[in-house]
């Protein structure tokens, strides 16, 4: 009897120790991770180099490294059509007023011909990949001075060809203003604003980033200039130095030589100084790369283009 009821009591026990397992209990099953709380990011320039990119071609095209090229025009023809993100002019901010931030950023094309023409393009993060939101043409061979976002509209003044000028050679100073309306990434306004003139670079100090069509060798110290009404002067790597310049006619210009202190530096520096005033004296043009300054030089044959940064 004694037995029985001992069994009665020991049966219920030993079947809840087999139901709850007599080893550790099994981790809880993984949770997903979970989703990331506030208004997407806008996209990065890494991102960008990648993109997808309408509205320039008759079909979307799809970056790599920031560049896009097509198939010749013609069989065996060198000639291509091409794209190039301007990674220098990448911006953001709110655009089309929903939450999160857009990306901005200009774009150069090539049809197969000898010139450039000018998209400014506008790139948010829809559903976690990159979007292309609405890309709008800014001009043939248009320079950009420089690019600003205000009040969910994209502002740049731009270098573009007047009435009296050759296409190569723009001068007219307009403001343009882009934004979406009625849902459309489109051109807002468009103001000539005057011509261009010597005294708009005397705003800022102006750092050399390419000489040669390459970066600055590591190491060294950049270049520095600053223009006045009938001088530049500056730091050329090594030694201060000045120079006059005179303006012919808007864009076109004649450096003097330059004088300056007579300090020696270590040879990576020298030498870049030297490089940097024999091409200073011979710059015979200015314009606008991407918001960046490009003197042109030109000696007989040679010719060449050093970029500033401000």
């Amino acid at each position: 009897m004694r037995s029985a009821q001992l069994n009665t009591f020991l049966i219920p026990f030993i079947a809840t120790l087999a139901l709850s397992g007599c080893g550790e209990k099994a981790p809880p099953a993984a949770s997903a991770p979970a989703a990331p709380s506030g208004p997407p990011p806008a996209p990065t320039v890494e991102q960008l180099q990648a993109a997808t990119v309408s509205g320039v071609f008759e079909a979307p095209v799809t970056l790599a490294g920031g560049v896009y090229e097509g198939a010749p025009a013609e069989a065996g023809g060198a000639s291509r059509p091409s794209l190039r993100l301007w990674e220098s002019t990448f911006h953001t901010g709110d655009m089309d007023g929903a939450e999160g931030s857009e990306a901005v950023v200009m774009l150069g094309s090539n049809a197969g011909g000898s010139g450039e023409f000018v998209h400014v393009a506008v790139f948010g993060m829809r559903d976690g990949a990159v979007a292309n939101l609405g890309t709008a043409a800014v001009g043939d061979r248009t320079r950009l001075q420089s690019l600003w976002l205000e009040r969910g509209k994209i502002l740049m003044d731009v270098i573009e060809a007047g009435p009296d000028d050759a296409a190569c050679c723009p001068t007219q100073v307009a403001r343009k203003t882009y934004g979406f309306e009625g849902g459309q990434f489109k051109q807002l306004s468009s103001e000539v604003r005057g011509v261009l003139a010597l005294s708009m670079l005397a705003a800022n100090e102006w750092q050399l980033v390419e000489i040669d069509g390459q970066p600055l060798p590591a190491g060294v110290d950049a270049p520095l200039i600053h223009f006045e009404r009938d001088s530049v002067r500056g730091f050329a790597g090594c030694n201060r130095f000045n120079a006059t310049i005179t303006e012919s006619k808007p864009g076109e210009i004649t450096i003097g030589p330059a004088a300056g202190t007579r300090m020696a530096c270590p040879p990576e520096k020298m030498e870049l100084e030297a490089r940097f005033l024999e091409q200073l004296a011979k710059v015979n043009r200015y314009g606008y790369l991407a918001e960046q300054l490009a003197l042109t030089w030109q000696d007989g044959e040679r010719s060449g283009t050093l970029l500033f940064r401000k």
